[in-house]
């Protein structure tokens, strides 16, 4: 089991940014777009404030529209 990889060896941060970056919205049909702050708002439960401020942490444009 030496060197074999494990999700403790990725920094929280960077998971973080991969969950933001992949969020969807459960809240709109399969197949329509939305806002990438909407997705991260409904993921995290958060405000739309601060699921803007989380996107833009990762250098994501919130504004963005992504595809459930």
């Amino acid at each position: 089991m030496i060197g074999e990889a494990t999700v403790a060896s990725i920094p929280d941060d960077e998971l973080l940014r991969r969950a933001v970056a992949n969020c969807r919205s459960n809240n709109h049909g399969k197949g329509v777009y939305h806002e990438r702050w909407v997705a991260v708002m409904s993921t995290f439960m958060l405000g739309s404030t601060f699921a803007c401020q989380l996107c833009r942490r990762f250098e994501l444009d919130p504004e963005q529209r992504v595809k459930r």
